[in-house]
C-alpha cells in the first residue's frame, strides 16, 4: 500500500511529460536555427548570426483591459425613436483588442497637458486645453462647472469633457510615445506596444455589450436598477430629473431614489460590465474613430468594420505614406485640396457612442449612435482609448 502511494506521483509526472512532448510545444518559438537555411539564430547580444528576439506574447499596457475578439450581432436594440435606421442588426467579427478600463479622467488629461507644456510650450498647451465654455448656457447656472470642473482637484476622478475628436487623437499619440519611452528607458531593445487610438464603432459596441449581444443595454435585462434598487448608470430619467430626489444616497428610506450625480460621476462609479469596463453606458458619451454615415452598415466590411471617410471609393495608397496612419490623421487637420474635392467637410463628421448624464435611457443602449463635428466638443462627450492585440488572439 505504501509503495503504491509513492508510485502515484511518478506516474503522474511521466504522463505530464508525455502530454507536453506530444502537444505542448510552443508554436511561437521559432527554434534555435532557421528551418529554411539551417543557420543558427542569435538570441543574445554579441552572438554571431541573425538576431531573433523571443516573444512570449503581448502584455497589457497601462490602463487597459484585454478583450478577446469574436463574432457578434452589431446594431439593433430599442425601437428607433428617431427613425434614423442607421444601425441595422448584422453579424460581424472583431479581432481581440485592449480597451481603457475607464473613461479618460480630468487627472489623466492634466498629466497630458503637464508634459505638453514641458515638451511643446504654452501655445500647444493652450490649444489642447479643454473648452470649458461648453458649460455656459443663457438660462441655466452652470457657471461653477465652467470655472472649476477641469481645474479643481475635486473633479480629478471625473471624466474629461470639452475635448474635440482631434484633441482626443493627440492625447492617444502622446500616450503611446510616453509609455513606450518608459519601456526604452528600462531596456533599449524593449518590444514596444502598438499605438493607443480611439475605438472603431465595432470595437466600442463589442466592448460595451460585454458578450451580451442580445441585450439592449450593457448589462443583462432591461431594468435600469440592480436587484438592490441602485441605478446602474448615470443618466437623465425624465424632464428635469438628472439626479433623483434629495436624500437618495444618505437616508435609508430614499437611498435608491438618486444616482448621486447632478452632472457627471467619477469614472469608476457604478458597476463595470462583464468585460470589466466602467460607464460604457451613461456618465459621458465617447468619441469613436469612424466618420458618420447613416448607411455605414451597408458599406463597411463584416470583419473589423470601420468607416474612415464619408465616401467609399477612396484610394488608400494616396493617403498613406511610410508612417502609415499618421498622414491620415494629419490630412484631417490640413486636408489636401486635391484629395477629394468637396468631401473634406463630410469626413469631419465623427461618431460618438453611449449615453451621458444628460441623456434619457434610450441613448444608453449599446446600439444607439450619434455624430458631431470633429472640431466641436460638448459637456456630455468624453473618450477612452483602445489598443490592437498583436499575435495570438487569446
Amino acid at each position: 500500500m505504501r509503495s503504491s502511494y509513492f508510485r502515484l506521483p511518478i506516474v503522474i509526472l511521466l504522463i505530464s511529460i508525455f502530454i507536453i512532448g506530444c502537444g505542448g510545444e510552443d508554436i511561437n518559438f521559432p527554434g534555435k536555427s532557421s528551418s529554411k537555411t539551417g543557420e543558427k539564430y542569435a538570441f543574445k547580444e554579441g552572438e554571431e548570426g541573425f538576431r531573433v528576439k523571443e516573444f512570449e506574447g503581448m502584455s497589457t499596457a497601462p490602463g487597459l483591459v484585454f478583450i478577446v475578439g469574436g463574432t457578434f450581432f452589431m446594431g439593433g436594440g430599442e425601437k428607433d425613436i428617431e427613425y434614423s435606421f442607421d444601425n441595422r442588426k448584422r453579424q460581424v467579427s472583431v479581432s481581440s483588442f485592449y480597451m481603457d478600463e475607464t473613461e479618460v479622467s480630468n487627472l489623466d488629461y492634466k498629466e497630458f497637458l503637464y508634459y505638453i507644456l514641458q515638451d511643446s510650450g504654452e501655445f500647444m498647451y493652450n490649444t489642447l486645453y479643454p473648452d470649458t465654455s461648453i458649460w455656459l448656457r443663457d438660462f441655466t447656472y452652470n457657471d461653477p462647472m465652467h470655472e472649476y470642473y477641469f481645474s479643481h482637484i475635486a473633479f480629478n476622478t471625473y471624466p474629461v469633457v470639452g475635448i474635440t475628436w482631434h484633441k482626443a487623437n493627440v492625447f492617444c499619440q502622446w500616450r503611446t510615445a510616453r509609455v513606450n519611452n518608459k519601456l526604452l528607458e528600462k531596456d533599449p531593445e524593449a518590444i514596444l506596444w502598438p499605438r493607443y487610438r480611439l475605438p472603431t464603432e465595432s470595437e466600442w459596441e463589442y466592448g460595451a455589450r460585454g458578450l451580451l449581444e442580445q441585450e439592449n443595454y450593457t448589462w443583462e435585462g432591461k431594468s435600469l436598477r440592480t436587484p438592490y434598487g441602485d441605478f446602474k448608470a448615470n443618466f437623465k430619467r425624465g424632464r428635469g430629473d438628472y439626479q433623483g430626489w434629495a436624500g437618495g444616497s444618505s437616508g435609508k428610506l430614499y437611498r435608491h431614489l438618486t444616482d448621486g450625480a447632478t452632472y457627471t460621476a467619477p469614472v469608476k462609479a457604478f458597476y463595470p460590465n462583464d468585460f470589466g469596463l466602467y460607464n460604457m453606458a451613461g456618465n459621458v458619451a465617447e468619441w469613436c474613430e469612424d466618420t458618420y454615415r447613416m448607411l455605414s452598415f451597408e458599406d463597411v466590411d463584416d470583419l473589423n468594420p470601420v468607416r474612415r471617410f464619408g465616401k467609399t471609393k477612396v484610394r488608400i495608397d494616396r493617403l498613406l505614406d511610410d508612417t502609415g496612419y499618421q498622414k491620415d490623421i494629419s490630412l484631417l487637420h490640413n486636408p489636401d485640396p486635391g484629395r477629394r474635392a468637396g468631401a473634406e467637410e463630410d469626413d469631419n463628421i465623427k461618431v460618438y457612442r453611449g449615453g451621458s448624464w444628460a441623456d434619457v435611457a434610450y441613448f444608453l443602449t449599446a446600439g444607439s449612435r450619434r455624430f458631431m463635428h470633429a472640431d466641436t466638443s460638448s459637456n456630455t462627450v468624453g473618450f477612452r482609448c483602445v489598443m490592437t492585440r498583436l499575435g495570438s488572439q487569446h
